[in-house]
């Protein structure tokens, strides 16, 4: 119980700085920057904001710390695709933070968030309606604008924030991108949904990892870039969740020995398979 309050001060504490701060920020970023180019001027704030929340809000009130694995695995100077597990409002702030010269697609309603809105549209995010189910039409435009500005494009096989522990069928717009070979997947797998969860869960201490792994080899078939996809982004992302010890607080009624395996051992399991 004593556990259950202190975690639920913390999550309330951290809620009510970074939403309204991360707001004041945007809203100041884009009056600072309205006489300067666009992209240019924003990045630069944009991670120091992103930095500051990694470094103290996450750190020192959540008790949350990051760890990104395998960077190196992405392509320097040419478009690619990240292939990510999303589980977290923390996924892409990490993953611009890293590499923030990313774009993305982003569901329409994020369009109507003041200041966040006009920040995206600078950045070049790519407004999609997800309920239309007519998303993949705009993959030939999206496919362009990444090639031109030979920059890593976020996609999220699932389509949206997924609690630890769902699944959701698999989307196939990262497949139509890679077909004719020429834009390199690489799949981010991550744990993160076991600290910072979709919805009103609490927000629990421990390390979020993001692993970027290889490129992943280019199939033609539609079937086996999704069983690429699961076993790369959605497997890998589950060993993850389960050689982390919070892992048991979200199923408990799994055997233990089963869900607290070491790091290292899920490691050896995924190089084996």
């Amino acid at each position: 119980m004593l556990r259950k309050g202190i975690l639920l001060l913390r999550t309330v504490a951290f809620n009510a700085t970074f939403f309204p701060l991360t707001l004041l920020w945007a809203a100041g970023l884009v009056l600072f920057t309205l006489p300067f180019p666009a992209e240019r001027a924003l990045v630069p704030g944009i991670v120091i904001w992103l930095r500051f929340v990694e470094a103290v809000l996450l750190r020192w009130i959540a008790g949350i710390r990051v760890e990104v694995r395998g960077l190196e695995h992405v392509p320097q100077d040419r478009a690619s695709i990240l292939l990510a597990k999303h589980m977290s409002n923390l996924d892409p702030l990490v993953t611009f933070t890293h590499l923030p010269r990313m774009t993305a697609l982003a569901k329409k309603e994020l369009f109507r968030v003041p200041f966040i809105a006009t920040i995206f549209r600078k950045l070049g995010i790519v407004r999609i309606d997800r309920q239309s189910g007519r998303a993949h039409e705009r993959m030939p435009q999206v496919l362009t604008a990444v090639r031109a500005a030979r920059r890593p494009l976020v996609i999220y096989p699932e389509g949206t924030r997924v609690r630890p522990g769902e699944r959701r069928r698999l989307k196939s717009g990262a497949y139509y991108l890679q077909l004719d070979g020429d834009i390199p997947v690489v799949p981010v797998a991550t744990n993160s949904g076991l600290h910072w969860p979709k919805g009103l869960a609490l927000i629990k201490p421990g390390t979020v990892i993001y692993e970027f792994g290889p490129p992943l080899p280019h199939v033609q078939d539609k079937e086996s870039f999704l069983a690429l996809t699961e076993k790369h982004v959605l497997a890998r992302s589950d060993a993850l969740m389960r050689a982390d010890p919070v892992y048991r607080e979200w199923f408990p009624e799994q055997n233990t020995s089963f869900a607290s395996r070491t790091g290292s051992a899920a490691d050896e399991e995924e190089r084996a398979a």
